[in-house]
């Protein structure tokens, strides 16, 4: 029994280019708005415009459907929005927080696909199911700080 040589399409080294992509970047607002955290309740409170969304939306590559229910509201609400509220300011800026840890640790395209395939160390549920609440934001948020720092699960 011989068997055929296997083919690897796959390339051999992994580039690793360190991206450096912000919060402020993501939401498409002045550094100022947000560096500290008096300005980011003021921020909140005034509400991040229609601009801030799209450019979550578009880095995110998440649908309205998922970021509608991520943001508490219906998506014919995220359509009719301009100016989004308290809670849905906050809520984008948490977002963009952990699009922005993401992301600057695995890529784009690495990060979108880690958040849909379910995850042994969160119980082998998939990470976009816990983006609606603050805490899964948070263990989330923890997860992907164990990896930086080489911590198994």
């Amino acid at each position: 029994m011989s068997k055929k040589p296997s083919k690897i399409s796959e390339p051999t080294v992994a580039l690793y280019r360190k991206s450096t992509l912000s919060v402020q970047d993501i939401l498409n607002v002045d550094l100022s708005r947000l560096d500290e955290p008096l300005n980011r309740v003021d921020t909140f409170r005034n509400g991040l415009e229609r601009k801030s969304f799209d450019r979550l939306k578009e880095i995110s590559g998440l649908d309205n459907h998922t970021l509608a229910a991520a943001l508490g509201v219906s998506a014919k609400t995220l359509q009719r929005k301009d100016i989004f509220d308290t809670i849905q300011s906050e809520k984008m800026y948490e977002l963009a927080n952990l699009y922005a840890l993401g992301i600057n640790y695995f890529g784009n395209e690495g990060f979108r696909r880690w958040m849909e395939r379910p995850l042994f160390s969160i119980g082998n549920i998939k990470p976009l199911a816990l983006i609606d609440v603050s805490e899964g934001l948070e263990i989330l948020k923890a997860e992907i700080m164990r990896l930086q720092h080489g911590i198994a699960i």
